[in-house]
């Protein structure tokens, strides 16, 4: 997906990018997810407005009109990373201490105390990450440079 956008902020090699959600976004399955995400925020009565830090390989300067693209399937890649995963190493944690400690007391509190551990590890580990590769909006075109 494309978006037009203006660039509002540079830092080292990123931009703030600020811009109307595009019209292909109301024909969008995914569209209320992404207000779920953060992606987009409630404008002042024209709709949402995308604010959104993105690679700056282009060299755009603040007020330049720039084009954004987001990777087809990044929403359902997102979603599956942020709440799958996590979802599965609650229940594996889960099981498998509630396993180890069959017939113990507490063995079900100390299973879903594990659980949760293991889901705060989990993000702590994509947090150290960061996004993978493919995981981001960058800029694709500089339409029209304030210069």
């Amino acid at each position: 997906m494309r978006q037009t956008v203006f660039v509002t902020e540079i830092h080292d090699h990123e931009a703030i990018v600020v811009g109307e959600r595009a019209s292909s976004c109301n024909s969008c399955a995914g569209k209320a997810s992404c207000k779920t995400l953060g992606s987009w925020k409630e404008g002042s009565g024209e709709g949402r407005v995308l604010k959104l830090r993105v690679k700056n390989d282009t060299s755009a300067a603040v007020g330049d009109e720039v084009v954004i693209e987001v990777a087809d399937g990044l929403l359902l890649k997102t979603a599956f990373r942020l709440y799958a995963v996590p979802m599965l190493v609650f229940i594996a944690v889960g099981f498998v201490v509630g396993f180890v400690m069959q017939g113990q007391e507490l063995a079900g509190a100390t299973a879903a105390l594990s659980g949760i551990l293991g889901v705060v590890g989990y993000y702590a580990w994509i947090w150290k990450q960061g996004a993978p590769e493919g995981f981001d909006a960058q800029i694709v075109e500089v339409k029209k440079s304030k210069t």
